[in-house]
């Protein structure tokens, strides 16, 4: 098949282009295609090739729903180290997927809430924490486009799914804890460390 007909994209197309986001399609020829940026004054020239490697049309209101639920789950629990795990979220805001995306938001978020409920400071390192805005804003920004509304909008259904599963596990837990009988265990431990 002809690279030029695997790309089906026509000018003036929404898109998504890996880590820059969404753009539209300005022009294309048998060779290039053309991508803007709006919101960013960026334009980019991609060969066909690569365009048929790096460019997709934006989500689906069925794939939207699938990020949803992404957004919703308990996060991955990972055994790998912090390099490990800072390589691979990487790896998922440069591709750019949204399910990519939706895992890095939903995983440093999760993170987060942990660090928060055991009063600890932030587990997340400064660029974890810029690469999580990062995907937000580009998933918030797709959502949008998809659903034809501004970005803020989109990005607060973010939250709304994120907070829906927390939501359940923090009403678990104060469940838990009101029916667990208190202890002073915290001042037994401070007298063994003085």
């Amino acid at each position: 098949m002809d690279t030029l007909e695997e790309l089906r994209f026509a000018v003036d197309d929404l898109v998504v282009y890996a880590s820059h986001g969404v753009g539209r399609v300005a022009a294309r020829d048998r060779k290039s295609v053309v991508l803007e940026f709006a919101e960013r004054g960026l334009s980019v020239t991609l060969p066909i090739d690569r365009a048929v490697e790096c460019v997709r049309a934006i989500s689906t209101e069925d794939e939207i729903a699938s990020i949803g639920r992404t957004l919703g789950e308990a996060d991955a629990v990972s055994a790998e180290n912090w390099q490990r795990r800072l390589k691979a979220t990487k790896g998922k805001v440069a591709v750019g997927e949204a399910a990519g995306l939706a895992e890095v938001i939903r995983d440093a978020s999760r993170r987060g809430e942990r660090a928060t409920a055991r009063k600890e400071p932030g587990k997340l390192s400064l660029t974890e924490r810029q690469l999580c805005v990062k995907a937000r804003q580009l998933l918030a920004d797709e959502i949008g486009a998809s659903r034809g509304v501004d970005s803020t909008e989109a990005d607060a259904w973010i939250g709304d799914q994120i907070a829906g599963e927390r939501g359940q596990e923090a009403a678990r837990d104060l469940a838990s804890l009101a029916a667990a009988p208190c202890e002073s265990s915290g001042r037994r431990a401070r007298r063994r460390k003085h």
